[in-house]
């Protein structure tokens, strides 16, 4: 919440909101110094507890304000080391814990009753609805300050405090834990964890990677919520997760509620009690109660969690592989296995290095990966070709509703209102279902009964469905076997819908290529890697045409631009002899120019209609991720060579950069990770201009060829293969709650262009005859 700013009193700052200094720190004990061998050039006490240094932005190290070092490089097989900034032979002190607290009491005495407050307040408001209250507890830095905290704030009996061991902790943590218990003897403490070994699941899903973190669920909030249902006896038990999430930690993060219903699952409403706190306040807190028990953060770790992670750094993977060897070397193994299978041997180090394996999206590259699903659609029927499935679909299927009539092969099912008849047929390894009338199947059927296929193929019993179950009625058993027990079946849904593909082991090993919404991924890189940039379109405004015979550009970003401003709609060719001209809409967005966020809305808008790369990224990319161009060119899978992914996304990237569709319209903010290094996070446009809306709502009408359609269906069609429409909240990154509320307001703004009618909280959307040239006149109005 506050910044820092460093006073004249050793190793004390001052917290303020008029500081200059913003960046994350964390205290160096005398543990770090030793460990990179310090005590050769510097002079400092070795029997202490408290903190000797403080390290900005994790790797500089302060003294008094000023950068005395630097540490430098790390990685899974090379320790970092620390570069002196100063030759002088250094005498350092121990910080005085107690008068850094005492410069900052006013404002943690302030921050620490505030968080008190909150926590009783949701308290009063939830355990009244029947919830029960955990305290998710990691032996970490925020999860201590954070229980400290909570039992201030709550009686002994008022909650659990939950540990979740994964199985990946470092030992230093699992201390921790039992310092914990120590120092807080009456609250009573559980421990969750799967029941399956880390490397049974590694072996099963594969490593983890930054946008294929399964491990969170399988290891973490699934175990969690069981060991819940466990000491209540309840199936229906609802939680309230107290969890240290912070918005100084990530972008992602930053998006987060203090209050997130069903974000984990739809029997869990997190609650961020410290999501304002920052570390130099943090800090200040715990070494103050003197409960920072994990020796981790002595040695230089800034966060502690599973011992390899898809998301730590190479400073973390440098320390913990040098420090944590041995605990280490089993997943480690399971890294260097799959990298083995994706590089030559000379490459394999570099490339874990290098986080290569972190990118890691499908099952591309795995023993076990592989699409093994396959889906036709002839004669009035859906049909699923599964090979080598896992579970028996007469097992799975009874989630979609009662089977009515059946015998070995065949049979009726009565799915959400209308009975289908299946066929089964297993023959060797492959099993063959099929389903009909497909003509009496809504998209809903069709997806729901594609989740079931996937949960037959691949399901393993990892037990992630089981919490998304509001009754209990999905069972795993101990040979596991999915069981549904039909009498408390609510068909819902929530087990096929929770994630992609129905199944999380399904998500991790699919290899299928399609882009994205079913689309066709031809086209993919007609830009020769070169962006659209800002002041390539004010080049384009200002001359016209006849800038393309100005020579001011090179004549492969001249190419480059043609293609750009063709797919945003701006200019054609005439078929006789390719002369180029302004579009309509070209004139339109000139008059507006080109710094005007309207017209930038305006193009993405089209080029997601009409630009392969473009309309890919809107589809697939979350709100509130964050990419790195390698990501991106592995998600893309197969489509096209390598190269030609490359320079596609090089493009994109480009175009996020270089133009107000990344910062502007937040498609893809650039973030620096080191010299000409970039990643991009995808915060969504917060505040939609509403012409902008309106125009692309007439432009998904336009291209469905309807002036009537539901709300669920628009925000839906990347779920349809068929549909010929885009959503402007996949094209802008807006959520479905926030889109639901503009598109009410474009009724009341617009009631001539626009029409909803209230019905299951808006239902349908009637255009009237215009078009979407039309609306854009309302922006000079």
């Amino acid at each position: 919440m506050y910044g820092y700013e460093w006073t004249k009193e050793y190793g004390i700052f001052h917290l303020t909101v008029d500081a200059k200094i913003q960046k994350e720190i964390r205290p160096v004990f005398h543990e770090e110094l030793d460990f990179f061998g310090m005590d050769k050039y510097w002079d400092y006490p070795k029997d202490t507890d408290r903190p000797i240094l403080w390290a900005e932005g994790i790797r500089r190290y302060i003294l008094n304000g000023v950068c005395v070092a630097e540490a430098l490089g790390g990685g899974f097989y090379s320790k970092p080391v620390i570069k002196r900034l100063t030759e002088e032979r250094l005498k350092l002190q121990a910080v005085d814990t107690d008068r850094l607290y005492q410069v900052n009491q006013a404002i943690m005495m302030s921050l620490e009753q505030r968080a008190i407050e909150f926590i009783q307040e949701q308290f009063l408001k939830y355990h009244k609805q029947g919830f029960s209250f955990i305290c998710a507890f990691s032996g970490g830095k925020d999860s201590l300050a954070l229980l400290d905290i909570t039992a201030k704030a709550l009686a002994p009996n008022d909650f659990y405090v939950v540990f979740s061991n994964t199985g990946m902790e470092l030992s230093d943590t699992l201390e921790s834990v039992d310092a914990a218990k120590k120092h807080w003897p009456l609250l009573r403490f559980e421990e969750a964890k799967s029941h399956m070994d880390p490397v049974e699941s590694w072996n099963e899903f594969g490593p983890p990677g930054r946008r294929m973190r399964w491990c969170c669920v399988v290891h973490k909030s699934a175990p969690t919520i069981i060991k819940l249902r466990e000491i209540l006896g309840n199936y229906n038990a609802k939680a309230v997760v107290l969890d240290g999430v912070r918005s100084e930690e990530s972008a992602r993060r930053a998006k987060y509620s203090d209050v997130s219903v069903g974000a984990k699952n739809i029997s869990q409403i997190n609650i961020s009690p410290l999501k304002v706190w920052n570390t130099a306040e943090l800090y200040c807190y715990i070494l103050k109660q003197s409960i920072l028990f994990n020796k981790a953060y002595r040695l230089g770790l800034f966060r502690v969690g599973c011992m390899v992670c898809p998301l730590s750094s190479d400073w973390w993977d440098g320390i913990a592989n040098s420090y944590y060897h041995d605990e280490m070397q089993p997943l480690l193994q399971k890294v260097e296995e799959y990298a083995k299978l994706n590089r030559p041997d000379k490459e394999v180090k570099k490339y874990i290095e290098d986080g290569g394996w972190k990118a890691r999206m499908g099952g591309r590259g795995l023993p076990n990966g592989g699409n093994r699903v396959s889906e036709q659609i002839q004669n009035n029927r859906i049909s699923f070709s599964i090979i080598y499935p896992s579970q028996q679909w007469l097992s799975v299927a009874p989630v979609l509703g009662t089977i009515t009539e059946q015998n070995d092969i065949s049979g009726v099912q009565n799915i959400y209102g209308n009975n289908y008849e299946y066929h089964i047929n297993q023959s060797d390894s492959v099993l063959r279902v099929s389903y009909g009338p497909f003509s009496k199947m809504d998209r809903f059927v069709i997806a729901h009964l594609r989740g079931v296929a996937y949960k037959v193929a691949y399901c393993k019993g990892c037990r992630a469905c089981v919490v998304q179950c509001p009754t209990g009625a999905y069972t795993i058993q101990p040979e596991e076997s999915i069981l549904i027990r039909q009498s408390l079946c609510l068909h819902c849904a929530n087990c096929l819908t929770f994630t992609d593909k129905s199944c999380l082991l399904a998500k991790s090993l699919s290899t299928t290529n399609v882009g994205g919404n079913g689309m066709d991924m031809k086209g993919l890189n007609p830009y020769q890697h070169f962006g659209l940039r800002q002041s390539w379109m004010e080049h384009f405004m200002t001359e016209g045409i006849h800038c393309f015979e100005m020579g001011v550009l090179g004549n492969r970003q001249y190419d480059a631009l043609k293609v750009w401003l063709k797919e945003a709609g701006l200019i054609e060719s005439n078929t006789k002899d390719r002369a180029l001209s302004l579009t309509p809409l070209g004139m339109k967005l000139t008059e507006m120019g080109p710094y005007n966020p309207l017209m930038w809305a305006i193009v993405w808008a089209n080029l997601a209609y009409n630009s392969t790369i473009s309309r890919w990224y809107c589809l697939n990319a979350e709100i509130g991720a964050t990419y790195e161009k390698g990501d991106l060119v592995v998600m893309l899978g197969d489509n096209g060579s390598l190269s030609s992914r490359e320079n596609a996304v090089t493009a994109l990237a480009e175009t996020l950069r270089y133009s107000p569709i990344g910062d502007g319209l937040k498609q893809g903010i650039a973030i620096e990770l080191s010299k000409n290094t970039y990643s991009y996070f995808r915060a969504g446009w917060d505040y939609p201009h509403a012409v902008a809306l309106l125009y692309t709502i007439y432009q998904y009408g336009e291209r469905t060829g309807r002036r009537s359609f539901t709300f669920s269906e628009m925000v839906n069609a990347h779920s349809n293969p068929s549909s010929t429409g885009i959503s402007p909240s996949d094209i802008y990154a807006i959520e479905i709650n926030s889109f639901r509320e503009a598109v009410q307001g474009l009724a009341v703004q617009f009631p001539k262009y626009i029409r909803v009618s209230f019905v299951a909280n808006l239902d349908n959307i009637i255009l009237e005859n215009y078009t979407s040239l039309d609306v854009l006149d309302l922006a000079e109005e």
